[in-house]
């Protein structure tokens, strides 16, 4: 794997600033509830009561977890999240150095996490492949209403730091994950999760229906 450079993971630090909510500063506030399997800073969407839980662990700087959540995330949230029968939980899994996973968290509020999480998806080759990704993001920040001195001060937050280093080594040791985007079902590692006919494929059974993957349709 090839080791990010100093400007790549300056600027991923500066990404979970922006998603997790300036006034919080990484602490969710949120008030929809929680699934018996989440920690309290957790982000979920979705039935809390649902029979299915998905925990994703992933990067902001991963162009595989980009990848999943504009080609996979949308139908996975309309045929089961929407649905009631899944709910969804995002992890951030911090790529060494420790701070690389802790930019992102300034902009969005509980309310909007799940929205502004895609937003930074969606632009990640802007900021990520930006000579000066810390702007980049402070520019996508401030289409929201943060303000340079709210973003550097979540950024400079070492506690930040260690909450997200903390989901990180909890991660590994639970489930042995290296890689990103990882996906716990029910409590169990699921491998080879890469298109949505795997998803179909592994939750299907687990909600007791027959399973009818997109490449069985054709």
């Amino acid at each position: 794997m090839k080791k990010p450079n100093r400007r790549i993971i300056l600027g991923a630090v500066a990404a979970l600033t922006l998603i997790t909510g300036v006034t919080a500063c990484g602490e969710n506030t949120g008030t929809n509830g929680r699934s018996a399997i989440e920690r309290a800073d957790d982000y979920g969407m979705g039935e809390v009561n649902a029979p299915v839980t998905i925990v994703e662990y992933a990067s902001l700087t991963c162009p595989h977890c980009a990848t999943f959540h504009q080609t996979i995330f949308p139908e996975l949230k309309s045929k089961y999240i929407d649905t009631g029968k899944v709910r969804f939980v995002f992890r951030q899994f911090p790529t060494a150095p420790a701070r690389l996973a802790v930019g992102g968290e300034a902009i969005a509020s509980a309310d909007n996490y799940f929205e502004l999480l895609d937003l930074l998806f969606e632009k990640q080759r802007f900021w990520v492949y930006s000579q000066n990704p810390g702007q980049a993001l402070r520019d996508i920040g401030a289409t929201v209403g943060i303000t340079p001195e709210e973003f550097e001060a979540c950024i400079a937050d070492k506690e930040n730091v260690t909450r997200i280093q903390e989901v990180g080594n909890h991660a590994i040791e639970t489930w042995g994950i290296r890689g990103t985007p990882s996906f716990i079902i029910n409590g169990e590692l699921a491998e080879n999760m890469a298109t949505i006919d795997d998803f179909i494929a592994k939750l299907d059974p687990l909600l007791g229906e027959t399973t009818i993957t997109e490449e069985g349709k054709k």
